[in-house]
This record gives C-alpha cells, sequence and structure tokens, in this order.
C-alpha cells in the first residue's frame, strides 16, 4: 500500500521536481504520506499541502532573515524554494475550487516576491484575447534596456501555470533572448481569474493576442520570434508557427493534441471531477481539432519518446510530416523513473530528462535568433 500510494503521487512529484522542489524535502514529505495509519485521498493531500505549508513557514523566515540582513542572493534563494513549495500544492489534484485558487495565490505572490530579487527584468503583463487577459511575464535576460530583443514565446497547457514555465524561459534567458511566459486558456490566472477556458476558439484568440502585444513592443523583435511549448504547449507552439510565417522555429517537447490523445490512458482524475470540468471549454475535444491544422516551413525541433502513452507514435509521426522546411527529431529512450504501468503520465520520458535537454532547445533556438548558440 505505501508504494502504491507513492506510485499516485509521481506526477506531482515528477513536476515539482522539474519546477526545482528539493529531492529531500520532497522525500521528507513522502515519508510523512507513508506514516498515514487510514489513508484517504483527502488525508494525502491534507498531509503533503500541510507539510509543504511548514517549508514555506521556514523558508519564509529564512528569507525575511537574509533581507533585512542584506543579503540578496541569500533571499532570493529562499523566496525561489517558497515558490517551489507552493507550486508542489498546487500540482495536487484538489477538487474544492475554493481551496485551489487559494493554493494558487500563494504561488502568485510567493512568485512575484521571488521576481522582485531577481537581477534581470521581469515585467508583470496581461494580454486582451477577446475572450479575457492572460496574464504573463516578460523575463528579459538584463535590465530590459539593451535595445530590441529577439523573443520566445512559451507555452503550456491546462493544470499550468506561467510561474512553472519559468523552466522553459531561464536557458533562454541564459542565450540573450527575452521570453514571454503566458498563463494560456485553462491555466492559471487567465483561468482562475478571469475565466478563460480551454478550447480551440479561446486558443486561436490568445495566439493571435501574443503576436498582436509584439508588435505593439519596441523593445521586442517582431522579426525574431521563437515558439516553445512542452506537451499540450508543443502542441500551442506548432500551431502558433503554423500562425505566423515569420517566425523562426518551433521547439515541440511531448507535443499534444488531446483531440488525438488515447483517451483510455488519461487518468479518470484528469478527465473527470469539478477542478477538470472547471478547466475546459463546452465541446472541448471537438473545438481542439483547430490546433492541428497547416503546415508550418520554420525550422522545427521535436522531442519525443515511444513511452508517451497518451499520443501513439503514428499521431507524433504525423505532427512531425506537417513541418515541410528543416526539421530534427530527439527520441528520449530512458524510461520514466517516476511511474508505474497505472501512473505513467504523458510527459514524463521528457520531463524527467529535460535537465539536459533543455541546452539543446534553448541552443537551437539561439542559433536561429541571435546566429549564436
Amino acid at each position: 500500500m505505501k508504494w502504491a500510494i507513492r506510485d499516485l503521487l509521481n506526477p506531482v512529484v515528477t513536476r515539482s521536481m522539474l519546477y526545482g522542489s528539493d529531492p529531500f524535502d520532497i522525500e521528507y514529505i513522502l515519508k510523512q504520506v507513508d506514516a498515514i495509519d487510514a489513508m484517504s485521498g483527502k488525508k494525502i493531500q491534507s498531509v503533503w499541502v500541510g507539510e509543504w505549508n511548514e517549508k514555506i513557514a521556514h523558508y519564509t523566515e529564512l528569507r525575511d532573515k537574509a533581507e533585512a540582513e542584506g543579503n540578496r542572493i541569500s533571499a532570493r534563494a529562499y523566496a525561489k524554494m517558497i515558490s517551489e513549495c507552493h507550486y508542489a500544492c498546487f500540482m495536487v489534484n484538489i477538487q474544492d475550487l475554493e481551496h485551489k485558487t487559494v493554493i494558487y495565490n500563494g504561488l502568485v505572490e510567493s512568485y512575484k516576491k521571488y521576481i522582485s530579487l531577481c537581477d534581470n527584468k521581469v515585467e508583470y503583463i496581461e494580454i486582451d484575447t477577446g475572450f479575457g487577459k492572460l496574464p504573463a511575464y516578460i523575463h528579459f535576460p538584463d535590465d530590459g534596456t539593451k535595445g530590441s530583443y529577439s523573443v520566445a514565446i512559451t507555452y503550456s497547457g491546462i493544470g499550468s501555470c506561467k510561474e512553472e514555465l519559468e523552466m522553459l524561459a531561464a536557458p533562454l534567458n541564459e542565450r540573450g533572448i527575452a521570453v514571454i511566459t503566458p498563463d494560456m486558456p485553462g491555466a492559471g490566472g487567465a483561468l482562475i481569474y478571469n475565466n478563460v477556458k480551454c478550447g480551440g476558439a479561446q486558443l486561436e484568440a490568445a495566439i493571435d493576442a501574443i503576436y498582436k502585444f509584439i508588435d505593439g513592443r519596441s523593445d521586442l523583435d517582431s522579426d525574431r520570434i521563437a515558439n516553445f511549448g512542452l506537451c499540450m504547449g508543443g502542441g500551442y507552439a506548432f500551431r502558433a508557427t503554423v500562425k505566423n510565417p515569420k517566425v523562426k522555429c518551433c521547439v515541440s517537447l511531448f507535443p499534444l493534441f488531446m483531440h488525438l490523445a488515447e483517451q483510455n490512458s488519461i487518468p479518470v482524475w484528469m478527465k473527470k471531477g469539478k477542478w477538470s470540468s472547471y478547466q475546459i471549454a463546452d465541446n472541448y475535444l471537438e473545438s481542439m481539432k483547430a490546433i492541428e491544422e497547416g503546415n508550418i516551413n520554420a525550422d522545427f525541433l521535436m522531442v519525443h519518446s515511444d513511452d508517451d502513452n497518451w499520443m501513439t507514435p503514428e499521431a507524433t509521426d504525423k505532427l512531425f510530416d506537417k513541418a515541410t522546411g528543416f526539421k530534427q527529431r530527439i527520441k528520449i529512450t530512458e524510461k520514466p523513473s517516476y511511474a508505474s504501468e497505472e501512473t505513467i503520465m504523458h510527459a514524463m520520458p521528457v520531463g524527467e530528462q529535460y535537465h539536459w535537454v533543455k541546452h539543446i532547445a534553448a541552443d537551437f533556438i539561439a542559433a536561429r535568433l541571435n546566429g549564436r548558440k
């Protein structure tokens, strides 16, 4: 039973570690979960969230002390830890929408504190789509005063948030690229604060609005754009590149088109329940067919795995064939570590290998936007 419970938490653990949660903190909290006498979903959630809140309190004390003493580097590090703890709480499949909102509020506020301590400029923006506004950040590689920056747009799917997308932005910032990290429809603040659901029409409008926003900014170069997405965001990145022929390149990590996904492989808790239903628009799966339309001529990098249990190899090949220009694919062969046959999730194989894949992806984009790696 103990290992079965850990298996159920594997998707949460994987994403928490990807975002940067300390593996020793995670192991400590998993042991507290193991110690539960009478297991239930609510009890597991209560212990998981409660233990992370203890970590938040500890790291907040350390952050405030470091900041008061003028130790900015330490304060920033502790602030990032606090954000990672809130994110671990947000990943749990809590069906109580009010509780989910409270948890997300904590992530939003802790992340704002973290970026206020960063050396580079991170600007909060809102992008109007017609369906509602997308909260987003622009991560500049420096103080944001150095002219017109090449820009990458990062995308992730429902269940995600702009705060999570920092893991895509960071390696691009290191290579001199500004990065826009939006809450896409059905994700983060776009959903929770502005009621922008995930659906084909909403996504089409979001993509158009992001490009319009870039066109209106003198500090972002609309002639040097890349699209970079993970999971559902990998599909969004592909569609966004179709819609703008000027885009220089597209990187798609484990692209997912939900209408092509093996529905029987998707856990029930991701398809049913208050939180799952809250994220999606009416006629969701049918409307999502729109993002598969078109071909791209821009340079294309796709990372995938045969251990993807949602997108079949045939579906992945179909997407790759729709790229008609220069294209490259990387196949992940390592088996997922944080998974069992019952709990393996679509993006785990690539997610667990992101620590080295990200440099290939970032170099691919930098070479095309800035002419260097």
